[in-house]
């Protein structure tokens, strides 16, 4: 076997158009482009690290009636999808949908794809819900939100549902308190 033409050392095993003959496995994860390499059975898109979007803190959150509001729309919002499909949402459908939702508004992604029409739904419910409660929010205000929401979701989440639970118990808290006054 030819060695291969992008390091000159390994043996080249993978057809590449890029650099037109067999280049090694780590040689084809290096120079791969998603223009060029869309059909290749050997290419894979990106995974996006959600991790390193930009987040505020949970403390400044919390130290913001602003920000605590934002917070509360995109949580209400959950809520009331989860009241709506008679509280099947688990903590994975909402850091799912939070993603999609940061798909939107930081990876600036102009089509959802999404295989779960559950997820695609939620999605939707709540970026109507941002699209009318937080017209005119700052995008990356808007992202920082969705992030350290994310973030509280997988921190919460044991079994399945610590964080929606809190979600019905601090909104059922905060509707009731509302409605008695």
């Amino acid at each position: 076997m030819a060695k291969c033409p992008v390091c000159d050392s390994r043996k080249g095993k993978r057809q590449c158009v890029v650099a037109n003959g067999l280049v090694c496995s780590l040689c084809c994860g290096t120079i791969r482009k998603e223009e060029s390499c869309l059909n290749c059975s050997y290419y894979q898109k990106p995974k996006r690290k959600y991790n390193e979007v930009p987040s505020f803190t949970t403390n400044q959150i919390h130290e913001s009636a602003e920000l605590m509001g934002y917070s509360d729309a995109i949580e209400g919002a959950f809520y009331a999808y989860d009241i709506e499909n008679n509280k099947i949402l688990k903590d994975a459908d909402a850091s799912k949908i939070l993603e999609l939702l940061i798909d939107k508004y930081h990876f600036k992604d102009a089509e959802i794809n999404c295989d779960s029409p559950f997820l695609l739904a939620g999605f939707n419910f709540v970026d109507a819900v941002i699209g009318k409660e937080l017209a005119g929010i700052d995008e990356l205000v808007l992202v920082k939100v969705l992030s350290i929401l994310n973030v509280v979701v997988k921190k919460l989440s044991k079994t399945g549902k610590e964080y929606m639970n809190v979600i019905h118990k601090y909104l059922g808290e905060k509707l009731a308190s509302d409605t008695s006054t």
